[in-house]
């Protein structure tokens, strides 16, 4: 007999006598499979339609968007900052079906919203070659570049008193020496979802625009809850209910603590998912000139991050445990007394983000062999949001001073200084609020 055949039944015998069954036990082979395979993934086809729409309660004023008129300014001071909360609605569609002629769509709402029977959405013009302006580029030796300058002091973190290492300057003069600020928009990114756009889809259409209905503003009685449809000639029609309305508004209470420190309070609201506070303002250095002053409730650096975009309630979870957001439950937080040592002149942005309704057709088949191919998807996002002027609680009765209180800007100038350029021009524009003159609380 060969060796190579001898091999052979050698390991046939060894392989038949591990497949009998051992005294008073079972055969088994001695490296099992797994009694279940793993699933497998559901194809999931996306979308060719989508629609947002963005609902947000605006209480005074913050930083997230056009910066406050002296009518905003009065209406806060008549007020004391409350009970004149604004409802207001961003609708966004997109889709990537080609329209049967111009883009036409129309969002036919439920009664209990007053405001007619449907919104109209507005495609975005095209802008013809021909039209659009020619501009040659300046030679880049003539160009003037304006030299940034100033600083920007950055503290985060509740508590009377700053954390330590704190606060983290950026010197912005330095930029224009070849040395940009390193580690200025440091920390983890934020998982924000944008909604649908121009530039994202190839059929877009939005409200408020330039439609007669978009002019008014949203009733304060107005309520979401109820059946929609959106219909239009370059989409599905899509039919949904909402059962979540917008959120209830924020009121903001600031008391000034006995160790300079600023005390923030506010109301809880039961939609609430997380709280982010921020303060931006301006002061003159000893050197003679501008800082800007940045503090937000973060428990770590963060800088214009996105934590007072809407935020999913998934990704609020995720940023209330590492300490990016504050939790649901808690309604006060210290600004530090070094903060308000620093700054002149700012405004406090208080935001609740809050729950998210998303619906997709058709539903998920049950089969996960079935390949799951939507239609149409809607998001529903809520979020509430409230400002003020950092350390000014107007009583009900100041109403004499309101117009005296709200002449000068100051704040957005400084910051506009501090840093030149775009990003100065920007944030001064958000922060272009009257100055306090004498005797003004």
């Amino acid at each position: 007999m060969s060796q190579t055949v001898r091999r052979m039944l050698i390991a046939s015998l060894t392989a038949a006598l591990l497949l009998l069954p051992a005294a008073g036990g079972t055969a088994e082979p001695p490296h099992r499979k797994a009694a279940h395979p793993a699933a497998e993934a559901q194809q999931v086809i996306p979308p060719k339609t989508v629609y947002w729409l963005s609902a947000s309660t605006q209480n005074g004023f913050g930083l997230g968007g056009k910066p406050p008129s002296t009518g905003d300014l009065m209406k806060m001071a008549v007020g004391g900052g409350r009970g004149g909360a604004q409802k207001l609605l961003s609708l966004d569609l997109g889709s990537s079906l080609p329209p049967a002629g111009p883009p036409q769509a129309s969002h036919l709402i439920p009664p209990t919203m007053n405001m007619g029977k449907a919104l109209a959405l507005r495609s975005p013009r095209p802008v013809v070659a021909s039209q659009a302006p020619s501009r040659q580029p300046e030679p880049e030796e003539h160009r003037d570049y304006e030299r940034p300058k100033g600083r920007i002091l950055l503290f985060w973190g509740c508590g009377e008193t700053a954390h330590a290492n704190q606060p983290v300057v950026f010197d912005f003069s330095k930029i224009a020496a070849g040395q940009p600020p390193p580690n200025l928009f440091v920390g983890e990114a934020i998982r924000v979802a944008n909604p649908p756009s121009a530039a994202t889809w190839p059929t877009f259409g939005f409200w408020p625009n330039d439609d007669r209905g978009s002019r008014q503003s949203v009733p304060a009685d107005a309520s979401l809850v109820g059946a929609h449809r959106v219909a239009g000639n370059y989409t599905p029609d899509i039919s949904f209910t909402l059962d979540q309305d917008w959120m209830g508004a924020l009121n903001l209470v600031q008391t000034k603590l006995p160790s300079g420190a600023l005390q923030l309070e506010w109301n809880g609201l039961p939609e609430a998912t997380g709280h982010f506070v921020q303060l931006m303002g301006a002061a003159r250095n000893a050197e003679g000139g501008s800082d800007v002053v940045f503090w937000s409730s973060s428990e770590t650096q963060t800088f214009l991050s996105g934590l007072s975009d809407y935020i999913p309630p998934g990704e609020a979870a995720r940023l209330v445990e590492r300490r990016r957001l504050l939790p649901p439950s808690q309604t006060r937080c210290a600004v530090p007394k070094e903060v308000m040592t620093a700054v002149q002149g700012g405004l406090i942005s208080l935001v609740a983000h809050g729950p998210e309704q998303d619906i997709v057709f058709p539903p998920r088949p049950q089969d996960p062999h079935t390949p799951w191919v939507q239609e149409w998807a809607v998001k529903a996002r809520y979020v509430s949001r409230t400002g003020a002027m950092a350390g000014m609680n107007m009583p009900a009765g100041a109403h004499g001073d309101a117009a005296r209180c709200a002449q000068r800007p100051s704040t957005g100038s400084l910051i506009g200084g501090a840093l030149g350029g775009s990003l100065g021009g920007a944030l001064g524009g958000m922060l272009s609020k009257p100055a306090k003159p004498e005797g003004c609380p």
